[in-house]
């Protein structure tokens, strides 16, 4: 069916508008909601006609089978031919409403992106970068007609699809692909002590820090807090948030001294300002902790640690992830001072709000069984130990597969464990399943296989039984295993 002939038929619009709307924004495909939203705006016929979801989704399906439209798999998106892109796009542009479409679509789009600031769907916020690629696309093509409001339109979902690459915390790389360009041209359009500037300096700044690239995000940050402390003062909140990350920046980079005096200025002042339960109160508190702990202030850390998790428990709830991190960090530091009663009590909380809240086999459980059992281990309970290593190899097994290294390092601590009961016969066979598969995966040089192959020679001896060609090698006791394969892991995932 051709575009004039739906055009002709397309009483309300809306079909026409999908249509239009579509072809602005990704080759990937545009999710319902999002056509949904632009309906409920009244920016898919003439006249802001309000398409609710019902009229859009009719449209659609009336559409798909004309060859116009093709759905995803699961319904959840619709994806358009190159072809008929082109063509809508060609026609948009003879009839000079390229630019009034794509500001209709981006005004919904940038709406689309505030609302999702912090939310959990993570493919509806990895979406709203690529839409807004995909509108940047059109606007750089032929047929676009210079817009000052588009334009601007334009920076702001740039920043907002920073911010959300940011977010994710898997797309550094993009998100600095994004940053850079963008920041050049807020400098050159807006100034370089204007606001959004500044703002955009501070994200593409944390952008450089997630990647590793300090020595680039702090002289970014000391030029972005000088011009905020002078633009808009020392406690507006754009003022606090730069130099919150400026101080992480030299946390990072080992200047420690700094990073504690800034840490300690922007907590005073959000106290002050905010009050000692605001989120971001208790994000500096818990940073400040973070960085007296890493000096070696541990008297100082405690405190705030536990004031952190008291105010999250408070504010959050017991259950939050934000409060669950808090628990584990403060148990993680008690331990390390020797307080290991109070250690074990914290893991066992975290544990038990997680395998009731997340399941016994996701990721956190997982890591907060280990760290339990590591901390059993340490104390030498070790019959308590050993029922949650063997949960955590079952689900790794089972999740993972049997070779994954987290597999391997869970097989390992678990005969390590068997071994401190006295139960050689039992560790045995987990440390050679250990050891081939380190010797088939990682070479029989690396350190990892070689500690392996000293738990083997190490058990050996401790059952009576002949070394079988390992005694060339030093056999270390379970309490001297490595992180890595051996020991006990500070474990980051499942």
């Amino acid at each position: 069916m051709s575009l004039e002939a739906v055009r002709a038929s397309d009483q309300s619009g809306v079909c026409t508008g999908v249509l239009e709307t579509v072809a602005v924004l990704s080759p990937g495909g545009v999710r319902r909601e999002l056509l949904h939203a632009v309906g409920e705006a009244g920016a898919l016929a003439d006249g802001e006609y309000i398409a609710d979801a019902a009229l859009v989704d009719r449209a659609v399906e009336w559409l798909t089978p004309r060859s116009l439209l093709t759905l995803t798999i699961d319904g959840h998106a619709v994806l358009m031919h190159g072809l008929v892109k082109r063509v809508i796009r060609a026609a948009l542009a003879r009839r000079e409403r390229l630019t009034e479409v794509c500001l209709a679509v981006g005004s919904v789009l940038e709406a689309r992106a505030k609302a999702l600031a912090g939310s959990n769907d993570r493919q509806a916020v990895r979406d709203i970068p690529q839409q807004v690629s995909a509108l940047l696309d059109n606007v750089a093509g032929p047929g676009y007609a210079a817009d000052e409001k588009l334009t601007r339109l334009l920076l702001r979902l740039r920043f907002w699809a920073l911010y959300h690459l940011i977010e994710l915390g898997d797309s550094t790389l993009q998100a600095i692909a994004v940053g850079e360009p963008l920041t050049a041209d807020l400098n050159r359009m807006l100034g370089p002590t204007h606001p959004e500037t500044l703002n955009s300096q501070n994200s593409l700044a944390v952008a450089y820090r997630a990647a590793g690239r300090v020595a680039d995000a702090v002289p970014l940050l000391e030029r972005t807090l000088v011009a905020q402390t002078r633009v808009l003062d020392a406690d507006h909140p754009d003022t606090l948030m730069s130099q919150n990350n400026l101080a992480s920046a030299y946390r990072d980079a080992g200047r420690s001294a700094e990073a504690i005096l800034l840490f300690e200025r922007t907590l005073a002042a959000r106290e002050r300002l905010l009050g000692a339960d605001d989120p971001s109160t208790v994000n500096s508190r818990g940073n400040l902790a973070a960085a007296y702990r890493d000096a070696g202030r541990s008297a100082e850390a405690i405190p705030l640690f536990e004031q952190t998790l008291a105010a999250q428990e408070r504010v959050l709830g017991s259950g939050h992830p934000d409060t669950l991190r808090s628990l584990g960090i403060l148990a993680a530091v008690y331990q390390a001072e020797g307080r290991a009663a109070e250690a074990i009590a914290l893991f066992e909380r975290t544990l038990a709000v997680q395998e009731r809240l997340l399941g016994p086999d996701h990721l956190d459980t997982i890591r907060s069984r280990n760290n339990l059992a590591s901390a059993f281990r340490k104390t030498n309970q070790i019959a308590r130990a050993i029922p949650l290593v063997e949960q955590i190899l079952a689900a790794r097994e089972r999740l993972l597969g049997a070779d994954h290294p987290r597999t391997l390092s869970s097989r390992n601590n678990l005969a390590a464990a068997y071994l401190e009961a006295g139960r050689a016969a039992e560790a045995i066979p987990l440390f050679e399943q250990t050891l081939a598969a380190c010797e088939t995966l990682l070479g029989g040089d690396d350190p990892r296989t070689q500690a392996t192959r000293n738990n083997l020679a190490f058990a050996r001896r401790k059952a009576g039984e002949p070394e079988q060609g390992c005694a060339a090698h030093t056999a270390a006791s379970p309490g001297e295993l490595p992180d890595q394969v051996g020991g006990d892991l500070g474990d980051d995932g499942a």
